[in-house]
C-alpha cells in the first residue's frame, strides 16, 4: 500500500488534461499575463539592444589645453607675473675643445636640425611653439603654419611620435618640452623635475622624457621657475643632454635661471629666450609682442620668441609670418639661431 508521502506527491501533480482544463477556465487571465510578460521582455531587451548598438560618443575637441579634463591646470608663469623681453649680454667664448665638440657634425642636434644656410645675411627670427601635442587640433594648426618654426612637444602628449613625425613632415624643427617645478602651486604635469627628488630619480625622469620620441634637436623647460634656479638639479639634467649631443633652450621663466650659463660651463650648446609672445593671450597683445620680436632681431641680429598653441597666437602668426621676408628678416629654426649666436658654421 503506498505511503502517505507517495500519495501526497501524486496528489500534487496535475495531469496534462487537468492543466488544459485550468487554462480553458482561465484563458483570458493567462493571455493577459502572457502579453504582459512579453511586453516587459521586449522593453528590457529593446533597451539593451539599443544601448549595445549605440555608437561610441565622439571625443570632444577642446579649444584650450587648460580645458582638457584630467590634465594639470597651468600656465607657464605665476599668476600676475609679467615676463620681460630679454636681450643678449656678451657671452664668454667657450674653450676651443668645447666649441669644436659642440659644432661637430656628429652632434645629435645638428643631425636633426632643419637645414639653414644664410646665417650671415638678414637678422634671424626663431619662433618656438611650446606645449605642443596636448591640444591636437591647435597643435596641428600651429605646425601647418609656414615655417621653418620650432615645435616643442610635451613628453606626456598622446600619440607623441605620430604627431612629431607629422610636424617634421611640414618642415618644422622639433624639441622636447621638459616639465620642471615652478615657484608657485601650478602643476607642471606628470614626472616633472622637482627640487625634492634625489639625483638618481631626477636622472631617471630626464632619461624617460628623452626617450619619449626622437628626431628633436634639444630640450627647453616647461615652467621651471623654481627648478631652473637650482644649480644641482639643472646640472643633473644638462649632463644627460650633453651625453646625447642635444642643445638646451632656457625658456627663462625666471630671472634667476642658471640654465643658460650652466649649459655654457658644461659645454652643452645653448641659447635663451628673448620674447614671450602670449603671456597675455589677447590678439592685440600677441601682435605687439611680434613687433618687439622684430625690434630685438634688428638690434642684435637674431631673436628667439616663444609662444603656445593658443587661438590668438595662431591667428597672429598666420597674419605675420607671410610678412617676415618682406621686412628684411629670415625666419629660421632654433638651431640656426644657436649657430649664429655662437659663431658656428
Amino acid at each position: 500500500m503506498p505511503s502517505k508521502k507517495n500519495r501526497s506527491r501524486k496528489s500534487n501533480r496535475r495531469s496534462p488534461s487537468e492543466l488544459l482544463v485550468w487554462f480553458d477556465a482561465h484563458r483570458r487571465e493567462a493571455i493577459i499575463a502572457g502579453f504582459a510578460f512579453l511586453f516587459v521582455v521586449a522593453i528590457v531587451g529593446g533597451y539593451w539592444l539599443a544601448k549595445s548598438l549605440e555608437p561610441a560618443p565622439k571625443k570632444p575637441i577642446y579649444a584650450r589645453i587648460e580645458d582638457i579634463p584630467g590634465l594639470p591646470q597651468y600656465t607657464e608663469f605665476e599668476p600676475g607675473q609679467k615676463v620681460a623681453t630679454v636681450e643678449e649680454k656678451p657671452q664668454p667664448k667657450p674653450a676651443p675643445q668645447v666649441a669644436a665638440a659642440a659644432s661637430s657634425e656628429q652632434q645629435t642636434w645638428r643631425r636633426n636640425a632643419v637645414p639653414f644656410r644664410d646665417l650671415a645675411g638678414r637678422p634671424l627670427i626663431a619662433i618656438v611653439i611650446d606645449d605642443v601635442g596636448l591640444d591636437r587640433p591647435r597643435s596641428r594648426r600651429a605646425w601647418e603654419l609656414p615655417g621653418p618654426l620650432t615645435m616643442s612637444f610635451l613628453p606626456y602628449a598622446k600619440d607623441l611620435r605620430e604627431q612629431a613625425r607629422a610636424a617634421r613632415a611640414h618642415g618644422q624643427e622639433l624639441m622636447l618640452h621638459l616639465p620642471m617645478e615652478p615657484t608657485g602651486r601650478a602643476d607642471p604635469g606628470p614626472n616633472a623635475l622637482l627640487v625634492s627628488l634625489s639625483e638618481g630619480e631626477l636622472r631617471q625622469r630626464v632619461i624617460t622624457a628623452l626617450d619619449s620620441f626622437d628626431g628633436y634637436v634639444g630640450v627647453n623647460n616647461h615652467m621651471g621657475s623654481r627648478f631652473t634656479a637650482w644649480r644641482p638639479g639643472m646640472e643633473t639634467a644638462l649632463r644627460q643632454l650633453k651625453a646625447r649631443g642635444l642643445l638646451f633652450l632656457d625658456s627663462r621663466t625666471t630671472a634667476q635661471s642658471v640654465g643658460d650659463q650652466l649649459a655654457h660651463e658644461l659645454g652643452v650648446p645653448s641659447v635663451a629666450r628673448h620674447v614671450f609672445l602670449d603671456d597675455d593671450e589677447s590678439l592685440d597683445a600677441v601682435r605687439r609682442k611680434l613687433g618687439d620680436t622684430e625690434a630685438v632681431a634688428r638690434r642684435q641680429g637674431f631673436v628667439v620668441a616663444i609662444g603656445h598653441p593658443h587661438e590668438a597666437t595662431i591667428r597672429a602668426l598666420a597674419e605675420w609670418l607671410p610678412t617676415v621676408a618682406g621686412k628684411g628678416f629670415a625666419l629660421a629654426p632654433l638651431s640656426a639661431v644657436l649657430r649664429k649666436r655662437n659663431g658656428w658654421d
